[in-house]
């Protein structure tokens, strides 16, 4: 009798580098095509053939994977309408995310530098508006000191990302030899909010 392996098993259902090779994107929402592909990976772990601690992982892996395949496939549409809603998150004021920037590279390489500095432009627009309120909250002294030292806090904590995507996106700009008349609006926004970092 041949013992089978979790490695053979693994082989059976080709699942290569946190990537099941049979899985397929619908193409119809990004989003809903990660959590398919979430349940996958969980119903591999669910039977053993994967290790419960590498689902995330796996999950973060073939959720690029999926964006890669939709940017390949021509849905540059879908791609550029879900990273505008991932980068406006509500309670979405850090830095962008590591596979959101590896996306946004894949399509600036697909020459389409205006939906890549459209969706940064998004984010920036998205935090410097809660940088705002948080900064005139952190001024109002009808706020009361526990309102107003949660907002510094805040601001001690979000202005840091907020800088690096504006150079980022700074950086992008020269890349693609145009220019943004905001952007020295919003850099000096962010230096008026900002409490000596």
């Amino acid at each position: 009798m041949v013992k089978v392996t979790r490695s053979d098993r693994i082989e059976h259902i080709k699942f290569r580098n946190g990537i099941i090779q049979s899985f397929e994107p619908k193409f119809r929402s990004i989003a809903k095509d990660c959590d398919r592909y979430f349940n996958a990976l969980f119903d591999l772990s669910e039977q053993g053939l994967i290790d419960t601690k590498n689902v995330a992982q796996y999950s973060a892996t073939g959720s690029l994977w999926i964006w890669y395949q939709y940017i390949e496939n021509g849905f540059l549409d879908l791609v550029e309408a879900q990273l505008e809603r991932d980068v406006t998150s509500r309670d979405f004021y850090g830095p962008l995310f590591e596979n959101t920037t590896l996306v946004l590279a894949r399509l600036w390489e697909k020459q389409e530098p205006q939906r890549v500095l459209s969706i940064y432009k998004s984010a920036l627009v998205h935090r410097l508006k809660a940088i705002r309120a948080e900064s005139a909250t952190s001024k109002d002294v009808a706020k009361g000191r526990t309102a107003r030292l949660a907002s510094e806090n805040w601001l001690k904590h979000y202005l840091p990302a907020f800088q690096g995507i504006i150079a980022e996106y700074e950086a992008l700009l020269k890349t693609a030899n145009t220019g943004d008349d905001e952007l020295e609006d919003m850099r000096d926004a962010g230096r008026s909010c900002d409490l000596g970092l």
